[in-house]
């Protein structure tokens, strides 16, 4: 029995408290709402998009950017660590001093 008791006193008690709190809630939930239809808030929020598409789209740079740099470095290990030494082993001219290379053309013309 108490204990029913003491439930019913909590519920007022609660009841109590939720009613006193619709008041100020109102008040809040008012003062939101007009403040959210304010031209200068669609402005702000016209602006925060904005910036987000901008930021979205740098990020998408820079994510392109670095794959470039990536493939670049791949390009200049595979040039400087595969290539080099196999360029290194061809001898650059055929003995006379004339300039010219082996093969007959200079390595800059074939490119």
């Amino acid at each position: 029995m108490e204990e029913i008791a003491s439930q019913e006193k909590n519920i007022v008690v609660l009841e109590k408290a939720i009613l006193d709190q619709e008041g100020p809630a109102k008040v809040a939930h008012t003062r939101l709402e007009s403040r959210t239809h304010r031209p200068n808030v669609e402005l702000l929020k016209e602006t925060l998009a904005q910036a987000q598409v901008e930021l979205k789209g740098l990020n998408r740079r820079q994510l392109a950017l670095q794959e470039e740099i990536q493939i670049k470095e791949n390009t200049i290990y595979i040039d400087e660590v595969l290539c080099m030494p196999m360029r290194k082993s061809i001898p650059p001219r055929d003995g006379d001093d004339h300039g010219e290379w082996a093969g007959g053309a200079h390595p800059e013309a074939v490119c």
